[in-house]
């Protein structure tokens, strides 16, 4: 079974793309394929002037890690650490990458532009479900990515929260200057990107709308 075909997919830099689908579309291939958890059985991945294809596992890994922020429906953050703690988390894997004072300092004006900053010393549990997809956002951005997919980031959200999240989101290109990639099925968090684009059995299309 072919989970894409013929793909071909160019993201502007500083710029903002939501793919609609349904399940079973192939939007969960294609946000693994391009966040470079997975190789693809032919073509190719290219990030700036880095192609994927040629890079051996370690090499995908570390550009991986430094060009690529990834957010999903769930979560992921780690209960016994505090806000500012699960942001700064990777750089625990990479610690010697700056000071750690210097690293706090970007966590906080992480959480300031996502306008939790008031949220540093709290717990996962202690804040509510969009203020922990804000964390779960920042975390993503910490290793200033050149590239942010979003997977079904409003999914486990009630409308009102998911909005001020979808808002979060698709701002970074102007605040970051970050491209951003939504994979959605939500339509009314798709049309508010600079382009929509649709997924069906695995090909890609323009939406009903681009801009």
């Amino acid at each position: 079974m072919v989970a894409l075909r013929d793909v071909t997919l160019d993201l502007p830099r500083a710029s903002s793309t939501a793919i609609l689908g349904r399940s079973g579309a192939g939007k969960s291939t294609l946000v693994s394929v391009l966040a470079l958890l997975r190789t693809p059985t032919a073509g190719d991945v290219r990030i700036g002037d880095v192609s994927a294809g040629g890079l051996d596992p370690i090499g995908r890994a570390h550009l991986r890690a430094s060009e690529i922020g990834i957010v999903f429906q769930a979560f992921h953050l780690e209960p016994a650490f505090t806000v500012i703690e699960n942001v700064m988390l990777p750089w625990h894997f990479a610690p010697h990458s700056e000071r750690r004072r210097v690293a706090r300092n970007w966590a906080h004006e992480i959480l300031e532009i996502l306008e939790i900053g008031e949220l540093a010393a709290r717990r996962p549990n202690q804040i509510s479900g969009g203020q922990r997809q804000r964390v779960a956002i920042g975390r993503a951005l910490f290793a200033r990515p050149s590239l942010f997919i979003a997977d079904e980031p409003t999914g486990n959200l009630d409308e009102e929260t998911a909005n001020g999240v979808a808002d979060t989101i698709l701002t970074l290109p102007a605040r970051l200057g970050a491209t951003v990639l939504v994979v959605t099925h939500d339509a009314v968090v798709a049309e508010r990107a600079d382009r929509r684009l649709t997924l069906v059995r695995g090909r890609l299309g323009p939406g009903d709308e681009t801009r």
